[in-house]
């Protein structure tokens, strides 16, 4: 691997409002969102009401880099979109936030980062506590609805985004402009033809709903949005509208496939998968290219405080634990304890780089510190690269078991599980065993009671005997967070008693 110093550059000359402005100049009647075959929104009215909203913040007092929270919730899309450009055209920053994670919770994101006010939807209720200014997008706008023109720059921050706490509380990372539209420009607007409709089902208020807005600027696509746990929705809309692509969680994944609207529907329009918030176990994607046979489904890893450095191929049934290969702009290296580069083969921490501007964590110089050095992000995950330069993910460093002087990857007992017909989720983790050990530990929701007393002898055909799960539980549900994560700790606390 070629080393060399690395400074800061900067490869774009765009912040994200400025695409859309130079979105709707093109093709203002051009449909950017589709909200599950109901509202929409053309570039040329999505500029015309952020520019309201943005000149209402400013009315109200709103200053540049000041932060303005946006809770909004279920299809709510519209308004979300209108009033995210709205902040960043009034040259503050932005933070996403949703009810599920509860109002205590929303507060505390908000004192964190130090926001000031807080537009939402209009079922929303802003939490009482929080002591900035609140308001929904039709009462913020002002009747003025051209350019403020306020100067912002690449480097400014245009997002605090909040991992998706699996693992642990929350935290909030700064994203500057350049960072978001790194190697997009109007260039990418224009495709000969009508291109075919791309659906997205993602929930609002998170990374994934900023991210989501980001694309639909920059895709010639026209964005389909349907619910995230509604799978024969999912699938009247690909069918509907002859979607050639789907953006989709594994979550989101199994649920669909579980669901038998892949035998309802008539699903061969898909042409392209794309999967990404965690692995996707190799059953649910064999079962996924079933239902799609003319689908390629393009796998994907990426840690939020790295975006946009990621790793990427087309999923290969004879590879299927395969991540992919550095793509473009990435660089990769797996580190060993010392920070050099681990041999081919070998288990290292994944360090991951790109010339984009970078995220930082917000107001938490130490942790930057430990995460981020010369350039590249130590994600705090594991992996190796075969000799083909496939990487193969293992797992979170602090998720990985170790037991009997082994280190035990619970995406590998995951995927194993996931072979049992009968399970229809599964979550695996450590919990205190023997001489300071961990015990192999897995929670399992399934379609048939009766096939959890199957499982030991079923997983000890596809896993090395210090990787099958000393104890199983059944559970109906898994918690989840807002994109269909389990969450780990919760469910732990909940199997050791010390939670609800």
């Amino acid at each position: 691997m070629t080393e060399r110093a690395y400074t800061p550059e900067i490869t774009t000359s765009f912040t994200v409002h400025d695409l859309l402005r130079r979105r709707a100049e093109l093709q203002p009647d051009r449909i950017a969102l589709n909200v599950d075959d109901g509202p929409t929104i053309g570039y040329g009215e999505w500029d015309r009401r952020s520019n309201a909203v943005a000149r209402g913040l400013i009315d109200a007092g709103v200053r540049h880099g000041q932060v303005i929270g946006l809770v909004f919730d279920g299809l709510d899309w519209i308004d979300y979109a209108v009033a995210y450009m709205g902040v960043l055209k009034a040259g503050a920053t932005a933070t996403h936030l949703n009810q599920n994670v509860g109002a205590d919770e929303i507060v505390r994101r908000m004192e964190f980062c130090s926001a000031v006010g807080l537009l939402h939807g209009e079922d929303v209720r802003p939490p009482a506590a929080f002591t900035g200014f609140t308001g929904t997008v039709t009462s913020m706008a002002s009747q003025d609805t051209s350019d403020p023109q306020i100067g912002v720059d690449v480097t400014d921050i245009s997002d605090i985004l909040f991992t998706s706490g699996t693992t642990g509380p929350a935290k909030g990372s700064a994203s500057p402009h350049g960072n978001l539209t790194y190697g997009r420009g109007p260039e990418g607007f224009h495709l000969f033809g009508d291109p075919e409709p791309l659906l997205t089902p993602m929930p609002l208020g998170t990374t994934a709903s900023a991210t989501t807005i980001n694309f639909s600027i920059h895709t010639p696509s026209t964005l389909v949005i349907c619910p995230i746990d509604a799978p024969e929705r999912m699938a009247q809309l690909i069918e509907k509208f002859s979607i050639g692509s789907i953006m989709i969680t594994p979550w989101l994944a199994m649920q669909l496939v579980h669901s038998g609207a892949t035998e309802r529907h008539d699903l061969s329009c898909v042409e392209t998968i794309a999967n990404a918030s965690t692995a996707l176990p190799p059953a649910i994607a064999r079962r996924l290219l079933e239902a799609m046979p003319n689908a390629r489904l393009n796998m994907s890893y990426a840690a939020s405080e790295a975006v946009p450095a990621s790793i990427g191929h087309t999923f290969d049934p004879a590879v299927p634990m395969a991540t992919g290969r550095p793509l473009r702009g990435t660089e990769l290296r797996i580190a060993d304890e010392h920070g050099e580069e681990a041999p081919t083969g070998e288990l290292g921490e994944i360090w991951l780089r790109s010339p984009a501007p970078k995220r930082y964590y917000f107001d938490n110089p130490e942790l930057n510190a430990k995460v981020h050095a010369d350039r590249w992000t130590r994600t705090g995950d594991l992996g190796r690269v075969d000799a083909d330069g496939l990487l193969h993910f293992f797992d979170r460093r602090n998720v990985a078991i170790r037991t009997r002087g082994t280190l035990v990857s619970t995406i590998e007992v995951e995927a194993a599980l996931y072979e049992h017909p009968a399970v229809r989720a599964a979550a695996v983790f450590g919990m205190p065993g023997a001489d300071g050990d961990q015990e192999v530990t897995a929670a399992v929701a399934l379609a048939d009671p009766a096939a959890l007393d199957e499982l030991p002898g079923f997983l000890a055909g596809h896993l090395a005997p210090e990787q099958i799960p000393g104890r199983i539980h059944q559970v109906d549900v898994m918690p989840r967070s807002a994109n269909g994560k389990v969450l780990k700790h919760v469910l732990r606390d909940r199997l050791t008693g010390r939670a609800g």
